[in-house]
C-alpha cells in the first residue's frame, strides 16, 4: 500500500496521539482532530501508572453475587447507577454476561498479551520525542489490610505471574520500611518493582504531540461529527460543518467515539467506566510509588502535580454530573491511608471508554477504510503506543505484529 494517504484521527488522548506518531514513521500524512488540548481528557486525570500487571478485568464472577449492593452500596469500589441499568440494560447484560469465570479467562489472557507489548508500543515515540524524562520505575506496591484478603487475592496473584507480572511479598514491617507515611496498618503486600510510573500523564502526551506537530502532523481543534464515503475517499465533517478530506479515518475518541456517524460503530456497545480523583499539592514527597488499597482499589499516587487519589469504578452515563458521594469516598480512604484532614486543591471526573467483554477494539471496522482504537477502560495510558503501532501497521495494510483477532469488532455481531 502507498504511503502518501492522508490518514484523520479523531481524538488526542494517549490512544490517538500514540496513532499519530506511528502513523508517521510508516510515511503517511496525519491530522488529528480534536477540540481539546492533546491528552487533556481521561489521560489527563488516570493514575499515572503503566499497569502491565493489570490484566484481570473489572469484570469478576464475584459480581454476580453482588449485584444488589453495588446498585445500593456508595462505599464500594465499583458503583452500578441504577438509573442506568434500566436506560442501558442491553449493556448491563453482557457485562454481567462476561463475568462468568470463562469469560473471564479468556479477557485476562487477551488483555495479558497486549500488556506484554507495552514498551515495544510506548518506548520508540516516548525516546523520539525526548520524553523520557516523564518515566520514572520506581515499582508499585499493593496493599491488603489482613491476611485473609490477602490470601482471597492469590489466584489473581498467580494468575498474573502466569502472564509474565514479577512481585515481591511483603509484611506489615517491611511494608512500613517502604512507606512510613502510610498510617492504615496492613498486614500483607506486593511490590512490583519493574512497573513504571508517569509523573505527568497529560505533560507526557503533550510531549508526544509536540513532536507529531514538527513532524509535520496537522491539528484540526474541532470536533469530528461523521464522515461520507466519496469517489476518491472520505470527508470528515466537524461540529461547524467544516469538512476534512482524507483517505483513512481512525476512531480514537474514548468515551465519545459512539458520537461520530458514518463508521458503522452504532452497533459497538461503548459503555463508559466513569473515574475520579482528588489531587493534595505539595504532598507528592509522602510516598516513593503509586500505591493501591487493594479492598478499596484506591490508589495513592506522588506526581508532578502533587499527590493523587485516583480509582473507583462507577459505571453510568457521560451526561450524568459529578456523583459527590464518590468524591467524599476518596478523601475517607485519603484520611485513613495519611492522616490527611485538609480538603484537597482539586477533584475530577472522567469517562473511560469500556466494552461488556473489558477488552478494546483494535482493527478495521466494516465500514470502508475506517479503523478502531477505543475501549482500553483502565489501560489506556499502558496500552495507547502498542495500540498505535498496531494502527500503523493494519493501515499500512502489514501483517499486524501480534493477533488482533480478539480485539475486532466483529466479536460484537
Amino acid at each position: 500500500m502507498s504511503n502518501n494517504l492522508h490518514v484523520a484521527i479523531a481524538g488526542a488522548g494517549i490512544v490517538g496521539v500514540s496513532c499519530a506518531l506511528w502513523l508517521q514513521r510508516k510515511g503517511f500524512k496525519v491530522s488529528l482532530i480534536d477540540e481539546n488540548e492533546p491528552g487533556s481528557g481521561a489521560t489527563s486525570g488516570c493514575a499515572c501508572t503503566l499497569a502491565t500487571y493489570g490484566c484481570i478485568p473489572v469484570n469478576d464472577p464475584e459480581i454476580l453475587g453482588q449485584l444488589s449492593r453495588l446498585l445500593l452500596d456508595s462505599d464500594g469500589p465499583l458503583r452500578i447507577d441504577p438509573w442506568h441499568v434500566f436506560t442501558h440494560l442491553p449493556w448491563i447484560v453482557s457485562f454481567l454476561r462476561n463475568c462468568k469465570k470463562s469469560k473471564v479467562d479468556y479477557t485476562t489472557r487477551h488483555l495479558a498479551r497486549l500488556l506484554g507489548e507495552t514498551s515495544e508500543g510506548l518506548m520508540p515515540i516516548v525516546k523520539q520525542a525526548g520524553a523520557e524524562w516523564l518515566l520514572s520505575n520506581t515499582g508499585f506496591l499493593d496493599l491488603y489490610e489482613t491476611q485473609s484478603e490477602f490470601e482471597h487475592s492469590l489466584p489473581k496473584q498467580e494468575y498474573r505471574a502466569e502472564h509474565g507480572a514479577r512481585f515481591q511479598e511483603l509484611n506489615t514491617q517491611e511494608i512500613q520500611e517502604l512507606e512510613p507515611a502510610v498510617k492504615q496498618t496492613f498486614e500483607r503486600g506486593l511490590l512490583y518493582g519493574d512497573i513504571m510510573q508517569v509523573k505527568h500523564p497529560q505533560k507526557l502526551v503533550e510531549k508526544l504531540f509536540d513532536h507529531f506537530m514538527a513532524s509535520g502532523g496537522q491539528h484540526i481543534r474541532e470536533m469530528a461529527q461523521g464522515l461520507i464515503y466519496t469517489e476518491d475517499g472520505m470527508k470528515i465533517f466537524m461540529r461547524s460543518r467544516r469538512y476534512l478530506r482524507a483517505n483513512r479515518f481512525v476512531v480514537c475518541a474514548g468515551a465519545h467515539s459512539g458520537k461520530i456517524e458514518g463508521c458503522d460503530i452504532e452497533r459497538i456497545p461503548l459503555g463508559t467506566e466513569r473515574g475520579y480523583h482528588i489531587q493534595f499539592s505539595g504532598y507528592e514527597h509522602l510516598i516513593e510509588r503509586p500505591i493501591c488499597w487493594n479492598r478499596y482499589a484506591f490508589y495513592a499516587v506522588p506526581m508532578q502535580l502533587g499527590l493523587r487519589m485516583a480509582g473507583t469504578v462507577e459505571i453510568s452515563g457521560l451526561d450524568k454530573p459529578k456523583t459527590p458521594e464518590r468524591v467524599e469516598y476518596m478523601k475517607d480512604k485519603a484520611s485513613r491511608m495519611f492522616g490527611l484532614s485538609e480538603q484537597p486543591d482539586s477533584d475530577w471526573l472522567g469517562f473511560r471508554p469500556t466494552l461488556p467483554d473489558a477488552l478494546p477494539i483494535i482493527g478495521p471496522s466494516n465500514a470502508p477504510n475506517t479503523y478502531y482504537a477505543f475501549g482500553h477502560q483502565h489501560l489506556g495510558l499502558t496500552l495507547g503506543g502498542i495500540t498505535g503501532k498496531l494502527i500503523s501497521e493494519i493501515v499500512a495494510g502489514e501483517k499486524p505484529s501480534m493477533d488482533i483477532r480478539p480485539y475486532s469488532a466483529d466479536r460484537f455481531k
